[in-house]
């Protein structure tokens, strides 16, 4: 009886002592955050995804002007948006991930969490920003000249 005591107190003794040691090594910040939006953007990026294939496979035999009215439309293009935006948000934060893995230097985990973040909000800006001009100039008209209205604006 006395040396199943002994054993136990010598564990918590072991265990509290290891605990001691390993709290200041976790991350204190926001890893659960990180990796709820990482499952969060997951599960939205499974049916965004699979429209975005269904819909890329439906217009990879139509020409331009099709695939510009098809995103002039408000549901592909909303859709097409949020895809987007989800996958750069899942990007950076698995890339987060890597960088806070395999990068070991302070400066070069700044740094390179800046260029990724900066990447990622110039793709963004610059998708929505696509998709946004074709859903707001859609007046019947394609916006870009074509080989029929240039050769009549020549003639004239």
């Amino acid at each position: 009886m006395a040396s199943s005591r002994s054993l136990s107190n010598s564990t918590a003794l072991r265990d509290e002592s290891v605990l001691r040691r390993v709290r200041h090594l976790g991350s204190a910040r926001d890893g659960l955050q990180e990796w709820r939006l990482q499952r969060r953007t997951a599960l939205a990026l499974i049916p965004l995804g699979l429209y975005f294939v269904a819909s890329m496979l439906r217009l990879a035999t139509a020409d331009q002007l099709t695939a510009a009215a098809w995103l002039a439309s408000p549901v592909p293009a909303l859709l097409t948006i949020l895809f987007v935006l989800a996958a750069l948000a899942h990007a950076v934060v698995g890339l987060r991930s890597v960088l806070v893995d395999y990068v070991h230097t302070r400066a070069r985990l700044v740094s390179a969490g800046l260029l990724v973040r900066g990447a990622a909000v110039v793709l963004g800006g610059a998708s929505v920003l696509a998709v946004l001009k074709l859903f707001l100039g859609r007046s019947g008209s394609p916006s870009w000249p074509t080989a029929t209205t240039s050769s009549t604006t020549r003639s004239t």
